[in-house]
């Protein structure tokens, strides 16, 4: 019987000490500030796509967002994060808002017309990427407790003639990129007061 125990006990111990090499499932951080960091990884790698498909675009025409219910961007150095901490909130919730007008634009941008297909699988990716910065950021919000912003409605045409698309995509990407830019500082401002 004692040896059936020894033999029982240095299984077991032999178990143990293979379990001892593999580390610890990684528990999912708290700290905000890492989701900002991922958030932050996000936005920098959209705004290298909305340069690249700004360039690709079939021509330049120019083009104001605003002329399609855009968001106003200002190229003004952070006007919604003040570097007090009670902007965090606010500055939050409005970058949730510009992204979802923004992704509503892509959206109506990927239905206008045909003269984008052979962009399709860009248009596709950058939207799936813009989708992932939302859904992060409203999980950092849900995460500090932070009340969800209403979605944007913005007034877009149902169709668009060739060139309206394409005048329409200039931009859109123009305005997103120069707006991404902006956003990826506001959030390490905010990272740096959490």
């Amino acid at each position: 019987v004692s040896c059936s125990v020894c033999r029982l006990l240095v299984a077991l111990l032999s178990l143990c000490e293979g379990l001892g090499g593999h580390p610890a499932p990684r528990l999912r951080s708290s700290d905000p500030r890492a989701d900002l960091d991922s958030i932050i990884s996000l936005a920098k790698n959209l705004l290298s796509d909305t340069k690249h498909l700004f360039h690709h675009f079939p021509v330049n025409t120019g083009g104001n967002l605003a002329d399609l219910g855009g968001p106003q961007v200002s190229v003004a150095p952070m006007p919604c994060v003040n570097p007090s901490l009670p902007q965090v909130p606010g500055g939050l919730a409005r970058l949730s808002t510009d992204l979802q007008s923004y992704q509503k634009h892509l959206e109506w941008l990927r239905r206008a017309g045909p003269v984008l297909r052979p962009l399709e699988p860009d248009l596709g990716a950058l939207h799936t990427r813009l989708e992932r910065l939302l859904k992060r950021l409203e999980h950092l919000m849900l995460k500090l407790s932070l009340p969800r912003p209403s979605d944007p409605q913005p007034s877009l045409p149902s169709h668009g003639t060739h060139w309206m698309v394409v005048q329409a995509g200039h931009a859109i990407f123009h305005s997103l990129h120069l707006y991404l830019d902006w956003a990826a500082r506001a959030l390490v401002l905010i990272r740096n007061k959490l």
